[in-house]
C-alpha cells in the first residue's frame, strides 16, 4: 500500500492507494501541525487514520508512507513526528516525513523538479532542481518578506481607508466594505480588533478576498494592490530559480506552481506574472495544480520509497482522484 498524508494547523487528510493507482480509502481528521498541536492530540488524530486505513490489511514493510506535514522543517519537528508515527505504524513501513510544500508541488510535477509558490494567509516559494537540490526563498512569517500574501494585501488595503479616513474624506466604497466585513461602524473600532493578541494576521488577511473581489468588479486601487502582490511573488520565484540554477544551463521552461488562496481566485495576479515573466525572457511556465495536495503525498511516496507501481499507475490514480472530487 501506498500511503500518503497532508497535515496542517485545521486538517489533516490521508489517503490509500495501491500499486495499480486504486484508491482504497480516505479519510480526514483534526489538525496534525506540532508548532500548533501538542504530542497527544496528533497522536489522537493520527491513530484514527490509521486504525481505519489498517481495518483489512496490517501494515507491512513493502507499504510506503509519505507524510507531507506544515510545521516540521525546523526544531527537531521532523523526529518527533517520525517517533510519532512509528508509535502507531509499528518498525514495518517505510516512513517519510516532509513539508506540505512538498504536496503542494508534486500535486502538479507528479515528482519531478519545479517550484511552487503559496499564496495565501503567508506566503512562500519552494522548489527543487535535476540534482534534487532543495532551497526556498520567504516563508519567514508575515513581518518578514511576505508580500504577496493575504496579509500583505490586507494591510495595503487598511492603509489607504485608514488614510482617507484620516485625510477627512467621506467613506468610500472600500472604506465601508472594510467597516462591514468587520462588523463595526466606525473606523476607530477597527484598530482593537486588528490588535487583538495572536489574532492580526488571521485578521488583516481576511481582507485578501475582499481586494479581489474588487478587483474582479474592475476597482482599480484593488487591481494595483494585486499586482503589487505579484510582483513580490516574481521576484522571489526568479530569486529562487537562480539559487536552484547556479552554473546549471536549464533546458525550455521551468514549471511554476501557483497555489494558495489568494493566487488561486486572482487573475489580476495570475495575468501580470505571465506578462511579467515574458517580458523579462524568464524560463518560466505558470500552471495552477490540476490535483489536491494529497495527490501530491501519494507521488511522493512513490518517488521517495522508491515504490514499484503499475505502467498506468498515474492514469488510473488521477482518474480516480477527480471522479472524487466531482
Amino acid at each position: 500500500m501506498i500511503i500518503g498524508l497532508d497535515g496542517g494547523g485545521t486538517k489533516t487528510t490521508g489517503m490509500v492507494v495501491d500499486e495499480q493507482g486504486r484508491i482504497l480509502a480516505e479519510a480526514t481528521v483534526g489538525p496534525t501541525n506540532p508548532n500548533s498541536s501538542d504530542y497527544e492530540t496528533v497522536k489522537k488524530e493520527l491513530k484514527k487514520l490509521f486504525y481505519f486505513f489498517t481495518l483489512k490489511k496490517p501494515l507491512t514493510k513493502e507499504d510506503v508512507v509519505f507524510a507531507g506535514i506544515s510545521g516540521v522543517e525546523s526544531g527537531g519537528k521532523k523526529e518527533w513526528f517520525l517517533s510519532l508515527l512509528r508509535e502507531i505504524t509499528g518498525e514495518a513501513p517505510t516512513i517519510i516525513i516532509d513539508n506540505d510544500a512538498i504536496t503542494a508541488l508534486y500535486s502538479e510535477t507528479k515528482g519531478n523538479p519545479g517550484i511552487v509558490s503559496i499564496s495565501g494567509t503567508g506566503s512562500i516559494s519552494f522548489g527543487i532542481n535535476d540534482k534534487e537540490e532543495r532551497a526556498r526563498v520567504g516563508g519567514w512569517g508575515y513581518l518578514i518578506q511576505d508580500g504577496s500574501s493575504g496579509f500583505a494585501i490586507g494591510k495595503r488595503l487598511l492603509d489607504y481607508v485608514f488614510e482617507q479616513y484620516d485625510k477627512g474624506h467621506a467613506p468610500c466604497e472600500l472604506s465601508k466594505a472594510v467597516l462591514d466585513h468587520f462588523g463595526v461602524t466606525a473606523m476607530s473600532e477597527i484598530v482593537s480588533l486588528v490588535y487583538e493578541l495572536r489574532k492580526t494576521r488571521d485578521r488583516v488577511a481576511s481582507l485578501g478576498s475582499m481586494v479581489i473581489s474588487f478587483s474582479n468588479k474592475g476597482n482599480q486601487l484593488c487591481m494595483d494592490i494585486l499586482k503589487e502582490a505579484a510582483a513580490s511573488m516574481l521576484k522571489e520565484i526568479h530569486t529562487l530559480y537562480e539559487k536552484l540554477h547556479q552554473g546549471m544551463a536549464s533546458e525550455g521552461k521551468f514549471p511554476i506552481v501557483l497555489t494558495g488562496g489568494i493566487i488561486g481566485h486572482s487573475h489580476v495576479m495570475q495575468s501580470f506574472l505571465e506578462e511579467e515573466a515574458a517580458n523579462r525572457d524568464y524560463p518560466f511556465a505558470f500552471t495552477l495544480p490540476s490535483l489536491p495536495p494529497i495527490a501530491g503525498t501519494i507521488y511522493a511516496a512513490i518517488k521517495n520509497g522508491k515504490h514499484e507501481v503499475a505502467p498506468t499507475f498515474t492514469e488510473v490514480f488521477e482518474k480516480e482522484v477527480r471522479n472524487r472530487s466531482k
